[in-house]
């Protein structure tokens, strides 16, 4: 830590991701406190589920930006819609950063009103991305790819759209945020632009080894799909012609 501050191009944030830090949060209070002192700002993500008010005080005491929930993870849980309002208490800037599903968007519609209640600050409506170890969970859905990037149900930017139109005829007091692959994209072309890369450099990729064209049969045959330009399959990639 002595070497990464020291440098001339020293970090201006920290994001705490992967797993789930309130397992063994007590060890990052001294590193929150450390990247505190250096005006990082700091922000992780968490289920809720092991939040308390000796935990959450002490981060924020710490000096923690930012306190993510994944409510999806839980599938809006009481517990931890209580433990958004508890965090309020003691970190600056509190929110839910979800992946899109229609069963999250379901039952936070039934929620709606004590999780608006909480005073979190934001909900980073994240489009659900795929990958080799949940793909075949959604077979059989619509998919598109974004780029040459994530795979995505075609359905979980709608979702987040729904919810940006419903926050803002009913006029919430929070920022919602389209957290799409396009945004993620666009970000990281910033982000490596920035650290001097060459144009158009992105670590924005697909997360599978080859491309899963299987999984977009359902899109292909959909005929109440509209495509802005469309092109013949080759002989043999039609529907109806791939054998499996």
């Amino acid at each position: 830590m002595d070497l990464l501050l020291s440098m001339g191009n020293a970090p201006t944030g920290v994001s705490y991701v992967y797993l789930e830090p309130f397992m063994e949060i007590e060890v990052y209070e001294g590193i929150i406190r450390r990247f505190h002192a250096h005006g990082i700002h700091q922000h992780m993500y968490t289920n809720g589920t092991l939040a308390n008010e000796e935990n959450l005080k002490m981060l924020g005491e710490a000096g923690l930006n930012e306190l993510r929930f994944n409510l999806g993870a839980t599938n809006c849980a009481d517990k931890v819609i209580e433990n958004i309002r508890l965090a309020k208490q003691f970190i600056p800037s509190v929110g839910i950063e979800t992946p899109m599903t229609p069963e999250f968007y379901e039952t936070f519609q039934r929620k709606r009103n004590a999780i608006l209640s909480t005073g979190l600050d934001f909900i980073n409506c994240a489009e659900l991305h795929l990958n080799p170890n949940n793909i075949a969970n959604y077979a059989g859905e619509p998919m598109y790819m974004h780029r040459l990037g994530y795979i995505s149900p075609i359905w979980s930017r709608e979702l987040t759209l729904k919810l940006m139109k419903q926050a803002a005829v009913e006029g919430w007091d929070i920022a919602v945020h389209d957290c799409c692959n396009h945004t993620k994209f666009a970000r990281d072309l910033n982000l490596r632009a920035k650290e001097g890369g060459w144009f158009g450099a992105s670590s924005y990729a697909c997360e599978f080894p080859g491309i899963p064209y299987e999984f977009f049969l359902p899109t292909l045959e959909d005929e109440n799909l509209p495509f802005v330009q469309e092109e013949p399959l080759p002989e043999g990639y039609r529907p109806g012609e791939l054998v499996f």
